[in-house]
């Protein structure tokens, strides 16, 4: 099985040769309607109720506008709903409005430690009635979702595109699994064309830190001696 991060130092150059990569859609499913206010979930009713201000206000804006997009608010009612619940930064609405997935269940009842982590079980606002049991989160609850063809109600829509990316590095002889971000992805796109028209180009991967986090890397360099070279090196 791949792993999902090669296991070189950061700034570690390895030659690689790209075994497939495929361009995938994040979708996310909103409803054709607004669900009905008196039929939101009992934690979503919570976080209506509870006051604009203090802990959690961050997990709990981003959970609402989530919530609010997916169950079929247009953006004006969506906001209005919004803004008379949170005084959290217009930044957090407009990031996750019909733009990102409102958690599950089990994501909710996890202990957050604060946004963008969106567990609220320290906030106290999980308050399962009869009918959560039945339901894997607030927007099914919201919607009455207990099967695939209740989401016929609703539609598919593309929120991100990622790349999957499989490669052999040849330092390691190992075959390895990365996911990189739309823009990673078209770059690595760009190298392959330019790489294809001269032969005697390497792709070369390594990881560099970028905001305290480590980031794929791809360049292509000068071959300085004949290799071995797999099938997606020709083509």
């Amino acid at each position: 099985m791949p792993s999902k991060i090669p296991p070189q130092n950061e700034g570690q150059e390895s030659p690689v040769s790209v075994e497939s990569l495929e361009r995938q859609e994040e979708m996310l499913w909103i409803s054709h309607e607004p669900a009905l206010q008196e039929a939101f979930p009992p934690c979503i009713k919570a976080v209506l109720n509870r006051p604009a201000e203090g802990k959690g206000k961050h997990r709990t804006a981003a959970i609402l506008a989530s919530f609010l997009g997916q169950v079929g608010y247009q953006r004006d009612e969506a906001g209005r709903i919004w803004h008379g619940a949170t005084e959290a930064e217009e930044r957090i609405f407009e990031e996750w409005f019909c733009r990102m997935h409102c958690p599950k269940c089990r994501a909710l009842q996890r202990k957050g430690s604060g946004y963008p982590e969106l567990g609220i079980a320290d906030l106290g606002l999980c308050r399962p009635d009869d009918l959560c049991p039945n339901f894997e989160g607030p927007v099914e609850y919201a919607c009455r979702i207990l099967s695939e063809k209740d989401r016929e109600r609703g539609e598919l829509i593309s929120i991100k595109t990622r790349y999957r990316l499989r490669i052999f590095d040849w330092s390691s002889g190992k075959e390895t699994a990365i996911e990189l971000s739309e823009k990673e992805g078209e770059a690595l796109v760009l190298l392959l064309r330019e790489k294809a028209a001269g032969r005697d180009k390497i792709l070369v991967y390594k990881r560099v830190l970028v905001k305290g986090r480590l980031k794929p890397c791809f360049s292509l360099r000068d071959q300085e001696e004949p290799r071995r070279q797999m099938l997606s090196d020709l083509i």
